[in-house]
């Protein structure tokens, strides 16, 4: 068995010192392991939360057969006569995004305050051919006082490559409504993968309607290529930098538009591509530093976003997909 990596948590500084040494045991045990990122973030989530909720503590990885498991243990909030005080939860608060990230949670009351968490996480499961894998996450809802909504997230699979369509149609209510589902009829009956030939076949078919904006995206291992048409807003965010998306002004089958398609690198190590339409509110941008854009699953971060920044007044979209090698 493999020697274990224990880190004591007592300030702020010990989160930098945690994220170096786990990064360097899991180099060294595990080299080939997939989900060796993920491991780090729960770690560095647990001792986070030890600070916050439990005063201090320490961080515990070690294997055990074909599991890895990251423990935390704290000590419950010390007043400063020594004793424990009332708030003795410790790490049982906030650990939705860790529960969500590993493959077993365990949580222990200890009798003197406190708490120990158990993260497991299968070894067994790294071994599995590693390929690019691409997950994708909608969450849409109409304007508040309507039923029917004027925004579009499609995805699909075509021979190895990812489509993906955002739309937001003028307006709202019925008739925006009415002219989305014509143009999401129109996109899964589609089954060439050519950007250009979507796109002229979209503003052919919305020419008498109210029009829209529009994201089409192809992504592949190689990268991302795409056209954006109005004011739906993207960003790319890759080994750990963030950038916006290009676009061009105008709305599709009403104004005319000087159609120009981009292209983003995407690294094998994993991105995250957020799109969403002009119903989320501005103060949403999306940063390096929001790690539950890769622990959530895209479902759940695409429904976080809509659910805090979404205008109520709007519809609104959001759509995340997330790629890389051996996800």
């Amino acid at each position: 068995m493999r020697e274990g990596l224990k880190v004591d948590i007592e300030m702020e500084a010990d989160l930098f010192i945690l994220e170096h040494k786990i990064n360097k045991y899991l180099q060294k045990s595990y080299p080939d392991m997939t989900s060796a990122s993920l491991v780090a973030l729960v770690a560095r989530e647990l001792a986070t939360n030890i600070l916050k909720y439990g005063g201090k503590g320490f961080i515990v990885v070690k294997s055990e057969g074909d599991k890895l498991t990251v423990a935390a243990e704290d000590e419950g909030k010390v007043d400063r006569e020594g004793g424990i005080n009332e708030v003795k939860s410790g790490l049982g608060i906030g650990l939705d995004v860790t529960k969500n990230s590993c493959d077993k949670l365990d949580i222990e009351q200890k009798p003197d305050g406190g708490m120990v968490v158990k993260a497991v996480f299968s070894l067994s499961q790294q071994s599995k051919k590693k390929g690019f894998d691409f997950q994708v996450g909608t969450a849409l809802k109409p304007h508040y006082l309507e039923e029917d909504s004027g925004d579009i997230c499609i995805y699909q699979e075509m021979g190895g490559k990812f489509f993906l369509f955002v739309a937001d149609v003028l307006g709202h209510g019925k008739g925006a409504g009415a002219v989305a589902k014509a143009i999401e009829l129109y996109i899964r009956n589609f089954h060439e993968m050519h950007i250009e030939k979507i796109y002229a076949g979209l503003e052919k078919m919305l020419r008498d309607t109210r029009g829209c904006a529009a994201f089409i995206a192809i992504v592949s291992q190689s990268g991302l290529e795409y056209v954006n048409v109005g004011n739906i807003k993207g960003w790319l965010i890759n080994s750990g930098s963030v950038r916006k998306l290009k676009g061009v002004p105008g709305i599709v089958g009403r104004l005319p538009v000087s159609l120009k398609i981009f292209k983003e690198p995407v690294g094998p190590a994993g991105f995250v591509l957020v799109v969403c339409t002009d119903g989320i509110k501005n103060q949403f941008i999306p940063s390096s530093d929001m790690k539950w854009l890769k622990i959530l699953s895209a479902e759940e971060a695409a429904e976080k976003i809509l659910r805090e920044f979404a205008i109520k007044e709007d519809d609104a979209s959001v759509l995340i997909a997330r790629g890389g090698i051996g996800l």
